[in-house]
């Protein structure tokens, strides 16, 4: 294994993710012409999405020291620390909620609403269906991108800069990479968009290290996120929001603290020290 290669693959990796999702979100932007998406649509649009596992494949073919097969075995059901399952899942929902009723409360929305116009149609049977969209997300964007940012990326970068700048670096790399796909959707970035996304990358990054580095906990994480987006109110650049969320970022990382998790990457299941070589 090239010396200078693997002392580079957190770099490597990034420039094959992006230039893999980039190319294939461009392809979709040319395509694309407002409305619903098409079938070619949703083909480069999921072509795009793998980028990082796209990438982690490509980096083992070139022996940078990383294997798709031992970064999936980071998810993890059996055994795992399951208490760290109900935040990863439900925080999310739950600060979006609470910030839909405060900025009512405010005085900042006329009407008290919970869950977006379009889904608000199906009353309560909207509960049920998102759960089935919950779960049947997971196996979508959370599979197709938590390998790389939290199985692969974070422990690298937060050991090379540690826990904090290390996160950071995850989470503006992870905001501009969906840029692409946001901005052919009509979605313009504001520094709202940035604050909030970043912040949403330091709960999965310490959620994911508090479970043991457990994927399947970063993945509920993620797909929180999506949910939240499909079927939530959540106004317009809802501050209040915001601030639980970085407000639950900072009880994450003091517990990380306290508890001392380590930055050290998972073993996989099944691997001594011989594989460890």
């Amino acid at each position: 294994m090239s010396e200078r290669l693997h002392k580079h693959r957190t770099a490597v990796f990034y420039s094959f993710a992006f230039a893999i999702s980039w190319l294939s979100w461009w392809v979709m932007s040319r395509v694309y012409h407002g409305g619903t998406p098409g079938l070619v649509v949703y083909v480069f649009s999921t072509i795009g999405g793998l980028g990082p596992l796209i990438s982690l494949v490509i980096l083992e073919r070139l022996h940078a020291g990383v294997t798709l097969k031992e970064t999936l075995s980071q998810i993890k059901i059996r055994g795992a620390k399951k208490a760290w399952f109900i935040p990863a899942a439900l925080a999310l929902p739950v600060m979006t909620a609470l910030g839909s009723l405060a900025s009512f409360l405010m005085g900042r929305e006329e009407q008290l609403r919970f869950i977006k116009s379009g889904p608000d149609t199906l009353g309560i049977l909207v509960i049920p269906v998102m759960a089935v969209h919950f779960a049947a997300s997971l196996v979508t964007s959370p599979l197709f991108e938590e390998p790389g940012w939290r199985g692969f990326a974070l422990g690298d970068l937060q050991r090379k800069w540690g826990r904090e700048i290390g996160s950071l670096v995850v989470g503006l790399l992870w905001w501009a990479w969906h840029q692409p796909m946001d901005l052919t959707f009509g979605q313009q970035p504001t520094l709202y968009s940035v604050v909030s996304m970043v912040a949403l990358s330091f709960m999965i990054d310490s959620l994911f290290n508090l479970s043991g580095k457990n994927l399947f906990t970063a993945m509920l994480g993620h797909q929180s996120a999506g949910t939240v987006i499909a079927f939530l109110h959540q106004g317009d650049g809802n501050l209040v929001q915001l601030f639980l969320l970085i407000g639950f970022v900072v009880l994450l990382r003091v517990r990380e603290r306290s508890l001392k998790t380590s930055l050290s990457p998972a073993r996989p299941r099944g691997t001594g020290a011989a594989a460890a070589k």
